[in-house]
């Protein structure tokens, strides 16, 4: 298969749905969402120098005599990044030896037993058919991307949707964008196009098959430019951060600093951040743990006071060496905005 990061990914499940191999999963169970590539069949115990990765390793096990040449030969698969290996049973042995099956679910490798009227080449032409479809749908997907492009960019109407938007069956008065990964693209009832490194969804509700990503905010046909907008920049903001981002989630002040980046904020750290932390353990102060209290709580004397059972005047004390460090005094809103972004940006 092609390494693609945008194409959909083929993974061991998949193989083990195909119903002309009639597979049995014997061990490595762990594995079973392993990508998968290819097919190499071999003979020999250290197939590593001849794998590229991602492969189904079959074998008839005319080299699989003992435990230690089964031992081998799947450290040796594992090694080289194989997807799983396929023991083709009836010429060699009438099953799958016992020792190949324990160390492949000690590695987390897939085992699969393939019958004996099914052959190798199979195998080879199944994935060229799957290579070939997937080639054709990675193209559609891709002409749709440049579509919500297009879309999101204002080239063309959000109404150039509408035949995508009904063929899916979705209600045009109701959508939402979704960005991901490329390589996370689902199969899905839905309008998905690719766009570079990323895939763009349009849905009718929120999609929560993967891990990151970022939703935009759910209108009708007309206001995709702004969900498509909301998606990408929450998908941004879920790379940095992890999990998925809601488009509401990007109007605050921590996600604002989510999106800078570490040369945008060296001053803040150079100018604020160092010269109270460095206070701080030379004196044994506690001027970082009293200006974090004191903007947790919008800059209110008395709450921080109280929080930290410190009299209002020692608290004003220690504001005052801020200022005098720092040069921002927490008093004043820019000032302590600036504040902020230093004691508040993830390190």
């Amino acid at each position: 298969m092609t390494s693609d990061p945008a194409m959909p990914r083929l993974t061991v499940r998949h193989l083990l749905e195909v119903p002309r191999f009639r597979l049995r999963l014997v061990a490595g169970s762990a594995g079973l969402d392993r990508p998968i590539r290819s097919a190499h069949s071999t003979e020999l115990l250290d197939p590593a120098p001849y794998l590229r990765g991602h492969e189904v390793v079959l074998t008839a096990g005319a080299a699989l005599r003992d435990a230690d040449a089964c031992a081998a030969f799947a450290t040796s698969v594992k090694a080289a990044r194989a997807g799983a290996i396929g023991y083709g049973v009836g010429d060699v042995t009438e099953t799958v030896p016992d020792a190949l099956r324990r160390h492949c679910e000690r590695l987390g490798l897939p085992l699969v037993e393939i019958p004996a009227d099914v052959p190798f080449l199979g195998f080879a032409e199944w994935f060229a058919e799957r290579l070939a479809s997937t080639r054709e749908e990675w193209d559609e997907r891709e002409e749709t991307g440049r579509l919500l492009h297009e879309v999101q960019h204002g080239l063309v109407p959000p109404e150039a949707l509408r035949p995508l938007v009904e063929e899916a069956g979705l209600d045009p008065g109701l959508l939402v964008a979704v960005a991901m990964p490329a390589a996370d693209a689902p199969d899905a009832s839905a309008v998905l196009g690719l766009d570079g490194d990323v895939a763009l969804m349009i849905t009718g509700d929120e999609y929560a098959g993967t891990d990151v990503a970022g939703i935009g905010t759910p209108g009708p046909l007309a206001d995709l430019p702004r969900s498509l907008a909301e998606a990408r920049a929450a998908l941004d903001a879920a790379r940095r951060t992890g999990g998925v981002v809601h488009a509401a989630g990007l109007a605050t002040f921590r996600a604002l600093l989510g999106r800078l980046d570490r040369e945008q904020l060296a001053p803040f750290e150079d100018q604020i951040a160092r010269p109270l932390a460095d206070y701080d353990e030379t004196h044994g102060g506690r001027l970082v743990e009293t200006l974090r209290a004191f903007l947790d709580r919008g800059g209110a004397v008395g709450p921080t006071a109280r929080a930290l059972s410190l009299h209002p005047s020692t608290l004003r004390h220690r504001l005052s060496r801020v200022q005098a460090l720092t040069g921002r005094d927490p008093l004043d809103f820019e000032d302590r905005a600036a504040l902020a972004i230093a004691i508040w940006t993830p390190r």
